[in-house]
């Protein structure tokens, strides 16, 4: 065990301190190893938040590992083994493992390693400084390039040379503003940003879906926008998603999903905040279609790419002072989640454009999201065998063309008909020849 000296103490917490954290920690040591907490869950640890993945670096090896912990009972997983990772499954949760290494070759997209003893040589392969800091159980820090001030600073730095750092997986570029959003504090870093710009092209050679996690994870941030315009400054974004333009929707967006409204169904929503982002480089008419191809190209799933492309076709037919009846009629078709995701994009698409919305348009967006949140679905009160039982038509399409006819009925008023007066109406409206056909 080479290369490193404490540099301070923190206090655990959460799951740092579960009985089975202890085991998992006992097990690698009564093997001969040693086991240390490493990346997000000791950053989270010293900004004291919540602690959700653990990391933990040791000096065996993944085959070494496994048996170690097997020999206490703890069930392993090889799920990164070549590079020497494993995940240990405990009642209080999982726990990645990962043998100490260094990169002996890579392209920008993937790594060879070999395994190490060096704990400094496994800290300078890793991408940024607070990403670097070690914890022992009890509390005990290792942070070799002074993670620990860069955290407190706001500051992202990478590691050693920024170029060298992109060059070895240049999806780092990506970490790089996701943890400029979620940790960094302006300005940004201008080494890291600039080598991030220089090595932009690299991204091309990612696959969309590691493109496509990046990019939520960031956009799920308090605050992304300023970081988004930093993205585009640096011609990060006009090389993979051109069409991410949008900054102004998505200040508002990010305004009124985490500070504007005090609805508890509506809280950041990294798919809504793409939405806003999203405009088309070619056309100028922001078509469900042209959503649905930028979805797919993202490896969005096929139920994503629907809420994404129909957030984009429905916002474009939502203004603030929709009357009642259109509101009832678009809360029936669509549902109360679908309606309010078009009236947040069309109302930050609005506001974000001069003139100021004025207090009235404020209201009214208001009063849309609140009637979403209080609407209760309804039905047709008739169904086909309703049709049938009256004898209006037999078996066939005929039915759904006097459902339809009985739907548009019951809409303009109000949704109050109930079955019998439905049924009456349309024993009383025979469809014209004209309709039929």
């Amino acid at each position: 065990m080479t290369g490193m000296e404490p540099t301070g103490r923190l206090r655990p917490y959460g799951i740092m301190v579960a009985e089975d954290t202890a085991r998992v920690f006992d097990a690698i040591e009564q093997h001969g190893g040693r086991a240390r907490f490493v990346g997000g869950v000791v950053r989270d640890a010293l900004l004291r938040r919540d602690l959700h993945d653990v990391d933990i670096a040791c000096d065996l090896g993944p085959d070494e590992t496994t048996s170690a912990l097997e020999k206490v009972g703890i069930r392993v997983i090889p799920t990164g083994i070549k590079h020497g990772t494993v995940t240990a499954i405990t009642d209080a949760g999982a726990y990645e493992i990962t043998t100490l290494r260094v990169d002996v070759l890579s392209d920008g997209r993937h790594a060879e390693v070999a395994f190490t003893d060096n704990w400094f040589e496994d800290a300078k392969r890793r991408d940024f400084t607070f990403n670097a800091i070690y914890c022992d159980l009890d509390g005990t820090l290792y942070d070799p390039f002074d993670g620990q001030t860069d955290l407190g600073d706001g500051r992202v730095r990478f590691i050693g040379t920024a170029e060298n750092r992109i060059a070895e997986d240049f999806l780092r570029i990506l970490r790089f503003f996701r943890f400029q959003a979620w940790f960094g504090r302006p300005p940004i870093d201008p080494v890291g940003a600039e080598a991030c710009r220089k090595g932009a092209r690299g991204l091309l050679d990612i696959s969309p879906e590691r493109i496509r996690d990046e990019m939520l994870k960031l956009l799920l941030a308090k605050s992304p926008a300023g970081t988004i315009g930093d993205m585009i400054g640096f011609d990060i974004l006009p090389v993979i998603l051109p069409q991410l333009t949008q900054t102004a929707n998505l200040r508002i967006m990010q305004w009124l999903d985490s500070t504007a409204l005090a609805d508890p169904a509506i809280q950041p929503d990294p798919l809504r905040r793409l939405a806003a982002l999203f405009k088309p480089t070619d056309d100028n008419d922001v078509s469900a279609n042209i959503a649905e191809e930028f979805a797919r190209s993202l490896r969005l799933s096929n139920t994503e790419t629907d809420r994404f492309s129909a957030m984009i076709s429905d916002a474009a037919l939502i203004e603030s002072d929709l009357d009642a009846d259109t509101v009832r009629r678009d809360l029936y078709r669509i549902g109360a989640d679908r309606f309010r995701d078009a009236v947040l994009l069309a109302w930050s698409m609005r506001a974000s454009v001069p003139p100021r919305c004025t207090q009235d348009e404020n209201k009214g967006w208001q009063n849309l999201v609140a009637t979403a949140a209080d609407w209760q679905p309804i039905h047709l009160p008739i169904q086909g065998r309703d049709i049938l039982a009256a004898k209006l038509a037999p078996a066939g399409p005929k039915i759904g063309m006097l459902l339809k006819q009985a739907e548009e009925y019951w809409l303009d008023r109000g949704c109050e008909p109930d079955s019998a007066e439905l049924i009456k109406y349309l024993a009383s409206h025979p469809m014209t020849d004209e309709q039929e056909a």
